[in-house]
C-alpha cells in the first residue's frame, strides 16, 4: 500500500507540472509583475532625481549614491532572510501586500523630506518593504505555473521588474517637466515641497491602489511538492547549499557583479547624458524610459524563445546557455554605448543592451526556481535577491561615483567610468555564468531523483 500511495502521488504531482496554467495562474502573474513594476519604480524614481536633490541638499556624486544605493539595500538585507522564511510557510500573499501598502507610503514620505536625514529614512523603509517582494512573488510564480512555462512567466514577471525601471525615467521625467517652473508649496509644519518633493509624491500613491486590488483578486497557490508543512530548520538549507555550491556560489556572484554594473550604469545614464550630451532630465527621462519600455519585452521574448528551444534540445543544462549567450551579446553594448560622439547613437547601442540583458531573465529565474525545494524557494530567492538588490543596488552607484570622484577627479569624465567599469567587470562574470554550467546539470538531475518532475 505505501509503494501504491507513493505512485499516485508521484503521478498527481507529474499531472500537476504538465496541465496548462489557469487564466486565474496568469492573471496573478501580471498582478505580481505590476507590483514588481511599482517597486522599481518608487526604487529607481531617485536616480532620475539626482539634479535637484544636490542643488537643495548641497551633495557630491558619492553621498548621493550612499542615498540612492546604500541606505536602501543595508534596510533590504536587513530585514529579507527572516521575512523569506516567514514567505516559506506563510500567506505570501499577505506578506506581499503588507510589503506593497508600506514602501508606497515610504515613497509619499521621501516626497516631504526637508532633510537629508529624513530622506534617509524614507528610503530605508522603502528598501525594508520592498524586502519581501522578491521571495514571496518567485515562491508563488513557480507554484502557479508547470516547470516548462516557468521562463514565459518569469519573463511576464521580469517585464514589471524593467518596466518598473522604464517608468521610473520616463514618469519622472513627464513628471518633473510638468512641475518645471512651479514655485516652492508651503504646507503646515515649515513643509517646503519642492518640483522634486511633488515627484516623489506622485509616485507613490498608485501603489496604495495596487494594495487593494492584489489582496481582493489575487489568491495563495497551493505549494506544491512539499515534503514539510513547517518552517526547515536553517541548517538544511545550509546543507541543500553546501551540496550544491558549485551552481549557486558562482551563479550568485556573476549575478551581484553584474547587479553592480546594471546598477550603476543605470542609477549614472541620465547624469551621463546631461554632462555629455547636453540633454536635462525632462528630455533624457522620456527617451531612456521608452527605449527600456520597447527593449524590454523584445527582449523578454526572445530570451523566453531561446530558452525554450534550447530546453527541448539540451534540457540539462540550457538555461544557464541561454544566459550565457544573452551575457555575451549585453557586453560590447554597454561598453561601446558611453563612447558615442552622438547621443542618438548611444541611445541606439543602450537600447541594443537593454535589449540582450533582458535576454538572460527568463532563463535565469526559471533555472533556479527548477533546481530549488520548494520549502526552501522564499530563503534560496533571498539569496538571489542578495545579490541583485543589496550587492548591486548599493555598490553599483557608488562604484561609478567612486572611479569619477576617486579617478578621474572630474564629473565630465563619467562616460569613461563607465565604459572602463563595464570593461573590467563583463569578462569576469562570462566566466562565471561558464563554469555553473556542469553544476546546473547535476543540481538538475538530483531535483529528478528527488521524485520531482522537472
Amino acid at each position: 500500500m505505501a509503494l501504491e500511495s507513493e505512485v499516485v502521488a508521484h503521478q498527481a504531482a507529474e499531472r500537476a507540472f504538465t496541465l496548462p496554467a489557469s487564466s486565474r495562474a496568469w492573471y496573478s502573474v501580471v498582478v505580481l509583475s505590476l507590483v514588481s513594476m511599482m517597486s522599481n519604480i518608487d526604487r529607481g524614481i531617485v536616480n532620475l532625481l539626482v539634479g535637484p536633490i544636490k542643488r537643495d541638499l548641497h551633495l557630491s556624486d558619492t553621498e548621493i549614491s550612499l542615498l540612492i544605493g546604500l541606505t536602501f539595500s543595508f534596510a533590504y538585507v536587513l530585514f529579507s532572510f527572516p521575512l523569506s522564511r516567514l514567505a516559506d510557510t506563510r500567506s505570501r500573499k499577505v506578506i506581499l501586500t503588507t510589503g506593497l501598502t508600506l514602501w508606497s507610503l515610504a515613497t509619499v514620505l521621501c516626497g516631504l523630506a526637508q532633510q537629508l536625514w529624513q530622506l534617509f529614512a524614507a528610503r530605508a523603509l522603502v528598501g525594508a518593504a520592498e524586502s519581501v517582494k522578491g521571495p514571496c512573488s518567485m515562491s508563488m510564480i513557480a507554484d502557479l505555473v508547470p516547470h516548462d512555462k516557468l521562463p514565459r512567466a518569469f519573463a511576464i514577471f521580469q517585464l514589471g521588474i524593467t518596466g518598473g525601471m522604464a517608468g521610473a525615467l520616463a514618469l519622472g521625467g513627464g513628471l518633473l517637466a510638468a512641475f518645471a517652473g512651479l514655485p516652492p508649496l508651503s504646507l503646515p509644519g515649515g513643509i517646503v515641497v519642492r518640483d522634486w518633493h511633488l515627484v516623489l509624491l506622485a509616485t507613490g500613491l498608485p501603489g496604495l491602489l495596487l494594495a487593494l486590488v492584489m489582496w481582493g483578486t489575487v489568491h495563495e497557490p497551493e505549494r506544491r511538492d512539499r515534503r514539510s508543512r513547517s518552517a526547515v530548520p536553517l541548517r538544511d538549507v545550509v546543507r541543500f547549499l553546501r551540496l550544491n555550491w558549485r551552481f549557486y556560489a558562482p551563479l550568485f556572484l556573476s549575478i551581484a557583479i553584474a547587479s553592480v554594473e546594471s546598477y550603476g550604469l543605470q542609477a549614472w545614464r541620465p547624469a551621463f547624458f546631461q554632462r555629455t550630451y547636453g540633454w536635462g532630465p525632462e528630455r533624457v527621462g522620456p527617451l531612456l524610459g521608452g527605449a527600456i519600455l520597447i527593449a524590454t519585452p523584445l527582449g523578454l521574448s526572445l530570451g523566453t524563445l531561446l530558452a525554450e528551444y534550447l530546453n527541448k534540445r539540451r534540457p540539462q543544462d540550457a538555461l544557464v546557455v541561454s544566459c550565457l549567450l544573452a551575457y555575451g551579446l549585453t557586453l560590447p553594448m554597454f561598453v561601446a554605448m558611453p563612447l558615442m560622439p552622438d547621443p542618438w547613437l548611444s541611445l541606439a547601442l543602450g537600447f541594443l543592451g537593454f535589449t540582450a540583458l533582458s535576454m538572460t531573465a527568463p532563463g535565469q529565474n526559471a533555472a533556479i526556481q527548477i533546481v530549488t525545494p520548494n520549502e526552501m524557494r522564499g530563503q534560496i530567492s533571498a539569496l538571489y535577491l542578495f545579490s541583485i538588490s543589496v550587492v548591486g543596488g548599493g555598490f553599483g552607484p557608488t562604484a561609478i561615483a567612486l572611479i569619477t570622484d576617486r579617478f578621474f577627479h572630474d564629473e565630465a569624465m563619467l562616460r569613461y567610468a563607465m565604459a572602463g567599469f563595464t570593461l573590467m567587470v563583463g569578462p569576469v562574470i562570462l566566466l562565471l555564468i561558464l563554469s555553473t554550467l556542469k553544476p546546473y546539470a547535476l543540481a538538475y538531475r538530483r531535483m529528478q531523483s528527488r521524485g520531482r518532475p522537472p
